[in-house]
């Protein structure tokens, strides 16, 4: 019984979370509408939320395949980055001298400007796809090789004594010890990651590209026609919200006792 109410709370409470948030989103919109118009800002510099949702119904501009591309772009960068920095944390963990000898080139990789990154990558490999979708990798690789290489080294070592007490090797410590207590990590880093890939995207496509989101904005820079900028902010918005939502709703359902996802 005491299970069930309090089952019933959290329901209440996070529904009345979500209503918050729809309801100081709806009223974002409608503030900005207003403001638009008292303060009487041309619309061409600054266009209210109405003109930016006729921009979906009006023009040429095809906004489903465009969003596709970008969506298709930043999601397999996204792929291959987690499977690369997953792998390359587990590596770093098992081996000390890996870590001293890959960790200078990961972080100098980190810190190195994506935008500075991007024309290199296209001279040596041209203005393909693969160039884009290794930036994307570049900008999502390095949160989970940092969280997950974290969450395996940070484990509680009476666990790892116990296993090797009972007859336990290494393997046995890594999926009964390691991997486990790295889940929590791996997906604060997805959350991270998920972020980058999208904005690893619209750099790529900044740089060259003659289709996806990020070559609207750029295209619309020099037709000034701000509404369509807009039209593709909000898009990248939403997309940006929605892969965020369903990496922590995949964590929820996998780690249903870890609450902070």
């Amino acid at each position: 019984m005491v299970r069930s109410s309090t089952k019933v709370g959290r329901d209440l409470s996070s529904l009345t979370g979500r209503g918050l948030s729809f309801l100081s989103f709806f009223l974002g919109l409608a503030l900005w509408e207003v403001l638009v118009d008292i303060l009487d800002i041309p619309r061409f510099l600054f266009p209210p939320p109405s003109q930016v949702f006729q921009v979906y119904f009006t023009g040429d501009i095809r906004w489903l395949d465009h969003t596709l591309v970008t969506l298709r772009e930043a999601l397999t960068g996204f792929a291959i980055g987690v499977a690369f920095g997953f792998l390359l944390a587990v590596l770093i963990t098992l081996s000390d001298l890996l870590r001293r000898i890959v960790m200078p080139y990961v972080v100098a990789l980190q810190v190195l400007p994506k935008v500075a990154i991007a024309p290199i990558l296209y001279v040596m490999l041209g203005f393909t796809n693969t160039s884009r979708v290794i930036l994307i990798v570049i900008l999502t690789f390095f949160p989970i090789v940092i969280n997950v290489s974290t969450g395996l080294s940070s484990v509680d070592r009476n666990l790892v004594y116990l296993l090797n007490s009972l007859g336990g090797g290494n393997v046995t410590v890594f999926y009964k010890v390691r991997l486990p207590n790295s889940l929590p990590y791996f997906f604060d880093g997805l959350r991270i990651a998920v972020s980058g890939a999208l904005v690893g995207a619209i750099v790529a496509e900044f740089v060259s590209s003659n289709e996806g989101l990020g070559f609207l904005i750029l295209n619309s820079q020099y037709t000034f026609n701000t509404t369509a900028a807009f039209g593709a902010f909000v898009i990248l918005t939403f997309l940006g919200l929605a892969l965020y939502g369903g990496v922590v709703f995949l964590g929820r359902r996998l780690m249903p006792w870890y609450e902070r996802v």
